[in-house]
């Protein structure tokens, strides 16, 4: 089963998911591995948890008075419009490229963790004012996030980005513990349910004397259908 999106996650409309596209990608620098475009994702998203800075829309939080100053002049519908969005931010490939970035619940989640759910950022002008404890995603280039969610509501988002905060590990095979002092055959044989050295070699000389039975009888049946003169009415050489 393929990871969840942010989109699924926080049940964002489609125009919201838009929204936040173009907010984090006119406010984060994208530079690196899109981490600042994560990180104001994960800013507005914990706004969105606390509540009061526009509600839960993501439009409204975009447009909520005084706050996010790469959209001031911008209305909600053109925030919702992935044309206007292609438009402002460079093109449609980059308009995909950054609503991929913040609708990747791994990349989104890493920053909501890191920054402990920070609802504030100011941009690099501003790291005069930076203190010890804000987070920077780049540093040096990116903004730097603080005033971070209280307890329950930073474990609330916690909750939510759930496993993609630690990689999607439902595909992958059990791993042996790297203390496992057990040899290989010892593996194998609780892998296959208790069997022993010995029964895995029984197993393999059955198979291999199975697999001899059957290349001889296909070899026969060519044999007799290749040359069917030389086979007398008794079905005998």
């Amino acid at each position: 089963m393929a990871p969840k999106t942010v989109q699924q996650l926080f049940g964002l409309k489609p125009e919201e998911l838009n929204a936040l596209t173009v907010l984090s990608g006119l406010e984060g620098y994208r530079g690196g591995q899109g981490q600042d475009v994560a990180a104001v994702a994960a800013n507005v998203l914990s706004r969105r948890l606390q509540g009061g800075w526009g509600g839960v829309d993501i439009r409204n939080i975009a447009k909520s008075p005084g706050q996010y100053e790469a959209v001031f002049d911008y209305s909600m519908q053109q925030l919702a419009d992935p044309g206007f969005g292609a438009k402002v931010l460079g093109g449609e490939a980059e308009f995909n490229r950054l609503r991929d970035i913040v609708n990747n619940p791994a990349l989104v989640g890493e920053q909501f963790k890191k920054s402990k759910g920070a609802q504030s950022f100011r941009g690099v002008a501003a790291y005069g004012n930076k203190k010890p404890d804000d987070y920077t995603p780049v540093p040096g280039k990116s903004n730097f996030y603080f005033n971070p969610l209280d307890q329950k509501l930073y474990q609330k988002g916690v909750n939510i980005f759930g496993s993609s905060l630690m990689g999607d590990q439902s595909s992958l095979p059990p791993r042996v513990s790297p203390t496992d002092t057990r040899s290989v055959e010892e593996i194998l044989s609780s892998a296959l349910g208790g069997a022993t050295k010995a029964d895995l070699e029984a197993r393999e000389q059955k198979s291999q004397s199975l697999l001899g039975t059957v290349k001889d009888a296909i070899k026969s049946s060519l044999i007799r259908s290749a040359i069917p003169g030389l086979i007398s009415p008794g079905g005998m050489f």
